[in-house]
């Protein structure tokens, strides 16, 4: 369904944002820990964090970039068929036109038939 692909690529996208969000507040947090000069190893574990953000980061953004994918194949369909179902609708109606036109050819032919019979028996 169109709508659930699209749930799914608004919460991929909200992750994203979510994780971008978190490296920038852990790249601040670095800088504030260098500028205080705390020991290295603590350093260490805020760059080694950020790494596996941007490695996350990078994950996502192929999550967000196939649920887009998914959400433009599902509108095609949905194109599609809504352009299949209006060709029917054109069908159902001009074969609707087509069966009023004759019967009424029909029903001119048996007045016709009618008439012609009522003239023989006045003759």
């Amino acid at each position: 369904m169109l709508a659930e692909a699209q749930r799914d690529l608004t919460d991929a996208q909200g992750k994203l944002r979510r994780l971008k969000k978190d490296k920038r507040a852990n790249i601040q947090k670095l800088q504030a820990r260098q500028e205080e000069r705390h020991n290295i190893s603590n350093i260490l574990i805020f760059l080694n964090y950020i790494e596996q953000l941007s490695r996350d980061i990078d994950a996502q953004m192929q999550r967000v970039r196939n649920a887009s994918k998914n959400v433009t194949q599902k509108r095609d369909n949905l194109i599609a068929i809504m352009k299949k179902h209006k060709t029917l609708e054109k069908l159902k109606e001009k074969g609707w036109l087509e069966y009023q036109q004759k019967m009424l050819l029909d029903e001119r032919k048996f007045n016709d038939e009618v008439a012609a019979s009522r003239h023989i028996r006045k003759m």
